[in-house]
C-alpha cells in the first residue's frame, strides 16, 4: 500500500510541476495566435487523448516523466489531408523572435509563478510550524563545542533572522561548501549569547543530512503523546493522545527526547507519571513494559508515538503564521526568491567541486520524497511542489539546446546576427543537448541506485 501512496504521491507531484511548465508554454503560444497541435503530459503510450475545436490534441502519457507543446511548424511535417484546416494557422516559424522568445520563456515562467501561488496560498490559510528551540543537542558535535544547549532558542545565523525551526535549514543551507565561521546569536536562560562555528568545506560530500542535524541541532519536541499502542502500558493505564508529560519518577521531563532518556533506562519497574491534560495537572501509576536493543540490552517504554500534531503542542513551542492578502503576496515572492537564490547557489557549488555532485537526486529519490511529504499532509506536500517547481524552471533556463535556456540561446544568436542559426548548426547543437541531458539523467539515476543499496 505505501508503495502505491509513493507512486501515486509521484505522479500527482511531477504532473503539477510539468503540467503548469507546459501550460505556459502552451496560453503564450495561443496569445499570440501560435497554432498548437498537440499539448502532451507524460511519454510513451497514451493512456487518453481528445482533440478541441483548434484542431489540438491534449493527451497523457504513461511514463510522467515529462511532456511537450508540439507547435505548427516546429519540427513537424504537415500530414496528408490536413494541408486544408493548417492553411492559414500561424506556425512557430512565422513568429517573430520576440514572440518565440516569449513562448519558450513562458515554460519556466509558469513554474516561478506556480511557486508563488503556493507560498502566497500556504500564507494566507496559515501555518503552524517548529519553533527554534533546540531539544536536542549531539554530543562532541560543532553545536556542542560552541556552547549551544537545550531549550536555547536561535535568534540569528550569519545576521539573518530566526523565525521558525526550517529556517535555520534555509540559511545554513547557503554555507554548504564554505570554509570559515557561521555566526548564531541565540537566547540561553533569557541572555543573548553569541557563538563562532567553524567550519572547513562543510558538508561538501554527499551526506544525506540536513544542515542543522550536521551542526548537531535538533528541534524541540516536547514530550507530547501522539498515537498509543494497543494494549501497550500507557493505553493500559489510562493515558490519552494531547497528553503532556511533565516528569517521570519526580525527574522533570522537558522534551521528548528527555522522555526517551528516562524511560528506556525503566524496564519493567513500576513509575509515577505527572502529565498536563487540558488545564488540569494528573498523576498516574503505571509499569512499564520492555524490549532488547541493537546492543542486547534490555530498555523500558510505554507504548507511545510522540505527536506531531502540532496543535497539541504548547504554544511556545511553535509558531503560527497567518498573512493577509498583501503579506501572503509578498511572502510567496520572498520565498520564491530564497529558494531560487538558494537553488542556483548549490548549482554553482557544484559545478565548481565544492560540493559533491553525488547530492543530485534522480527520479526515485523524489518519488520517495513526495510519498514521504504527502504522507506529512497538504503543507509539506505543497512545499515540496514550490520547490520542485522551481527547481524545474531553472533547469530549463541551463543555456543547453534541446531545454529553453538553449532555445533562447538560439533565438538570441538568431537576433545579433539578423538571421537563422543554420539547420546544420542547429542539428548539432540539438545532437549536445541531447547527450548533455540524458547524461545527466544517468547520473542521477545511479545517484538514486546507489543510494538504495
Amino acid at each position: 500500500m505505501d508503495i502505491l501512496f509513493t507512486i501515486f504521491s509521484f505522479i500527482l507531484l511531477i504532473s503539477i510541476i510539468v503540467g503548469i511548465h507546459e501550460l505556459g508554454h502552451f496560453l503564450t503560444a495561443r496569445f499570440f495566435n501560435i497554432h498548437v497541435l498537440k499539448f502532451k503530459i507524460g511519454f510513451g503510450k497514451e493512456l487518453f487523448s481528445f482533440e478541441d475545436n483548434r484542431n489540438c490534441n491534449y493527451s497523457f502519457g504513461i511514463l510522467p516523466l515529462g511532456g511537450y507543446v508540439q507547435m505548427l511548424g516546429e519540427n513537424n511535417p504537415i500530414q496528408e489531408g490536413s494541408e486544408e484546416n493548417l492553411k492559414d494557422k500561424k506556425s512557430y516559424l512565422q513568429a517573430s523572435a520576440g514572440e518565440r522568445a516569449a513562448v519558450t520563456f513562458a515554460g519556466p515562467l509558469a513554474n516561478f509563478l506556480l511557486a508563488v501561488f503556493v507560498y502566497f496560498f500556504l500564507a494566507m490559510v496559515g501555518t503552524t510550524q517548529l519553533s527554534p528551540f533546540i531539544g536536542e543537542v549531539a554530543e562532541d558535535s560543532l553545536a556542542e563545542k560552541s556552547g549551544i544547549s537545550v531549550k536555547d532558542k536561535i535568534l540569528e545565523i550569519d545576521q539573518s533572522s530566526v523565525e521558525v525551526f526550517n529556517d535555520i535549514n534555509l540559511i545554513l543551507s547557503n554555507r554548504i561548501g564554505d570554509t570559515g565561521y557561521i555566526n548564531i546569536k541565540y537566547l540561553n536562560n533569557d541572555i543573548e549569547q553569541v557563538t563562532s562555528i567553524p567550519i572547513d568545506n562543510w558538508l561538501s560530500g554527499d551526506d544525506q543530512v540536513t544542515p542543522s542535524s550536521a551542526l548537531g541541532l535538533q528541534p524541540l519536541l516536547p514530550a507530547v503523546v501522539g498515537q498509543l499502542q494497543d494494549e501497550g502500558p500507557a493505553s493500559v493505564y489510562g493515558l490519552r493522545e494531547g497528553d503532556l508529560i511533565q516528569s517521570i519518577n519526580g525527574v522533570e521531563i522537558l522534551t521528548w527526547q528527555d522522555l526517551s532518556r528516562v524511560l528506556s533506562r525503566l524496564p519493567n519497574e513500576l513509575i509515577s507519571i505527572v502529565l498536563k491534560r487540558a488545564n488540569d495537572s494528573k498523576k498516574i501509576m503505571l509499569q512499564t513494559s520492555s524490549y532488547i536493543d541493537d546492543e542486547g540490552i534490555e530498555r523500558g517504554r510505554i507504548g507511545i508515538i510522540a505527536s506531531t500534531d502540532l496543535n497539541q503542542w504548547p504554544s511556545n513551542y511553535t509558531v503560527e503564521k497567518k498573512e493577509n492578502l498583501f503579506s501572503a503576496l509578498l511572502v510567496g515572492f520572498q520565498n520564491t526568491y530564497r529558494y531560487t537564490v538558494l537553488i542556483i547557489g548549490s548549482i554553482g557549488k557544484m559545478i565548481s567541486g565544492s560540493i559533491s555532485a553525488d547530492n543530485l537526486g534522480g527520479p526515485i529519490q523524489i518519488s520517495v520524497l513526495a510519498g514521504s511529504a504527502a504522507k506529512a499532509g497538504y503543507v509539506t506536500f505543497l512545499s515540496m511542489v514550490a520547490l520542485l517547481s522551481i527547481n524545474l524552471g531553472l533547469l530549463n533556463l541551463l543555456p543547453i539546446p534541446i531545454l529553453d535556456g538553449g532555445q533562447l540561446l538560439m533565438i538570441a544568436i538568431e537576433k545579433l546576427k539578423g538571421s537563422p542559426v543554420s539547420e546544420i548548426a542547429l542539428e548539432y547543437s540539438m545532437r549536445v543537448g541531447i547527450v548533455l541531458v540524458v547524461s545527466l539523467m544517468i547520473f542521477a539515476f545511479v545517484n538514486d541506485i546507489a543510494r538504495l543499496i
